[in-house]
């Protein structure tokens, strides 16, 4: 069993050293990620960003400024970074368009299990009607995976190795619900269907859905030179 996290004791006051500035920030950025994920962006004061951090709020200013900053620099640092893992093999030519889609549909429920937080945050600030982040993940992320998704699906289709009947733009919308939503969902279904993490983890859902997938997608297998 996992011990909860205790608390860090709150930092002297002061500025750090050079030697952890950039540690000190980075614990800082940890701890609103946590928050934001679990309370929202509007409902996370930064006095409880602070405490969950062990540092004084002047500290908290002292990196980031505002509460808006600090939105900004998880787009940046940690939304952006996780985009670029997931759609880095949609990117460039590929000799097998459906051995390509699901290599990102593999690494994209990895990046999403090696980061937890991710699918609580997006639903409460993506999905949710009036989250915080909703227009900046449209704007500069969603529609690039969706055009690089339909691309290459259309692609498969034309080479044969996906079946003709199913529309693109519906098909690559149930492959990124299949990644994202076990992961969103998992306390629910967990408790639901009485299965521990041990026996339904991340390698056993990747299994699971990389399975249903190739089956539903009728995938050929493609011989490469």
């Amino acid at each position: 069993m996992v011990k909860p996290a205790q608390p860090r004791k709150p930092r002297r006051p002061g500025r750090p050293t050079q030697s952890t500035d950039a540690d000190m920030r980075t614990q800082v950025l940890d701890a609103a990620v946590a928050l934001f994920a679990e309370r929202g962006v509007i409902a996370t004061p930064l006095r409880a960003i602070a405490t969950k951090a062990g540092v004084t709020p002047a500290l908290l200013h002292y990196y980031f400024g505002s509460k808006d900053a600090m939105v900004e620099a998880l787009l940046d640092e940690r939304i952006a970074p996780f985009i670029a893992i997931s759609t880095a093999p949609l990117q460039g030519p590929t000799k097998s368009p459906c051995t390509t889609l699901l290599a990102f549909l593999e690494g994209h429920m990895r990046n999403i299990a090696a980061h937890p937080w991710l699918p609580r945050l997006m639903v409460r600030e993506v999905l949710s009607e009036g989250g915080v982040l909703r227009e900046r993940i449209v704007k500069q992320f969603s529609g690039a995976i969706a055009k690089g998704l339909v691309k290459l699906i259309e692609q498969a289709q034309a080479l044969g190795e996906i079946r003709a009947d199913l529309d693109p733009r519906l098909l690559s919308l149930s492959l990124v619900s299949l990644a994202v939503f076990p992961f969103a969902t998992a306390p629910i279904w967990r408790d639901v269907f009485k299965a521990p993490a041990s026996r339904v983890n991340a390698d056993s859902l990747i299994a699971h859905t990389m399975a249903l997938v190739r089956s539903a997608l009728e995938v050929k297998r493609v011989k490469t030179k």
